[in-house]
């Protein structure tokens, strides 16, 4: 008898949907149609066979890059970084009258969406580099049409925060960003982060932090892109706040000079585990954030390939409970717990 299908819902915590969507196609840009499997691992369809009934779905901007469809000019062009970041949430948003997604902006929408046999996904609106922001009094308004999370950074920076390919803290205006989103009740993601910013973040913010779709330093030490994971001390920080970490598949940080395997994916898992708590761990995929599913796990070529990653984690001793928090428990309390999805008052 051949097995049914594990219909029990994923929550991944990463994905580019947007931008995606752009990069492939910006004049209509769409993930509801099929594609080449060797190109692209997300795709609605694909979501929905691999039954993630929610993520967490970015604004993602890059600054130097103004002719990409999801760039703008250097820090400084407000402006321009902007109009990206806004092109994208209107995305999102036409998406959603067009019953394709469903953004959610409170608790009750999460549970509806994890636990709805099928229609469309639901989707938490994080922002990737708080660049879109012009100033910290324009963040009500983001809020209020549903982002749900900040990274102040990306890899190069940003007006408010230094990333993990420049080093700097805060800047004067990331401090003042920081207790804005505080004040707007709104969750604080670590990754892309560089180390003298999450120290700072953790100092100064008083909000839910977690990390979004960053893996264990302690594997990955050495190299121009250590920083873009965590420290064992930034992940106990982390966790003590109540914090989740999300486990990214892109190969290149699971393992180094070779093709990463499910091995790796679990071996990650089981090293933020001890700082984070197994019931800390969760998916965190960031699947086509700008590479191909050749870049990912041998094992791992797409969501409906994520039940291995579950048989994976049993094999190195994990609970069913625990591999269930992995699924999307984990994820599921954090957001339940981000002061702007309990309190709709809070995002106007």
């Amino acid at each position: 008898m051949t097995p049914r299908p594990d219909t029990r819902p994923w929550l991944d915590a990463h994905l580019d949907l947007a931008c995606m969507a752009l990069e492939r196609d910006p004049d209509a840009p769409s993930l509801a149609a099929e594609a080449d499997p060797a190109r692209a691992a997300i795709t609605l369809p694909s979501l929905a066979r691999g039954s993630v009934r929610c993520c967490l779905g970015t604004i993602f901007t890059a600054a130097h890059e103004p002719d990409d469809p999801c760039g703008y000019g250097d820090h400084e062009d407000r402006d321009g970084a902007h109009r990206a970041g806004l092109r994208q949430l209107e995305l999102y948003e036409a998406w959603e009258r067009a019953g394709l997604i469903r953004i959610v902006r409170g608790a009750g929408e999460l549970e509806a969406c994890l636990e709805a046999p099928d229609g469309p996904p639901g989707v938490v609106l994080l922002m990737e580099c708080a660049d879109p922001i012009r100033t910290p009094d324009e963040l009500p308004a983001w809020v209020a049409r549903g982002v749900r999370m900040v990274g102040l950074s990306w890899g190069h920076g940003s007006r408010y925060s230094g990333g993990n390919q420049r080093a700097g803290g805060l800047t004067p205006e990331g401090r003042d960003l920081v207790a804005a989103l505080d004040e707007a009740g709104v969750a604080h993601d670590a990754s892309h982060l560089s180390d003298d910013s999450l120290d700072e973040l953790l100092a100064r913010s008083v909000g839910p932090i977690a990390s979004t779709h960053s893996n264990a330093r302690r594997l990955l030490p050495d190299g121009p892109g250590a920083m873009r994971h965590l420290r064992p001390e930034h992940a106990r920080a982390i966790a003590a706040r109540g914090g989740v970490a999300g486990i990214n598949l892109y190969g290149r940080f699971l393992a180094e000079g070779r093709r990463a395997t499910l091995a790796d994916v679990v071996e990650h898992a089981c090293v933020l585990a001890e700082d984070f708590g197994r019931d800390g761990i969760g998916l965190g995929s960031d699947a086509d954030g700008g590479f191909t599913p050749a870049d990912l796990p041998v094992e791992v070529q797409s969501p409906e390939d994520y039940p291995r990653i579950l048989e994976g984690l049993a094999g190195a001793g994990w609970t069913a409970e625990e591999r269930a928090s992995f699924r999307g428990g984990a994820w599921r309390s954090f957001l339940r717990s981000i002061p702007a999805m309990r309190d709709p008052s809070l995002s106007g």
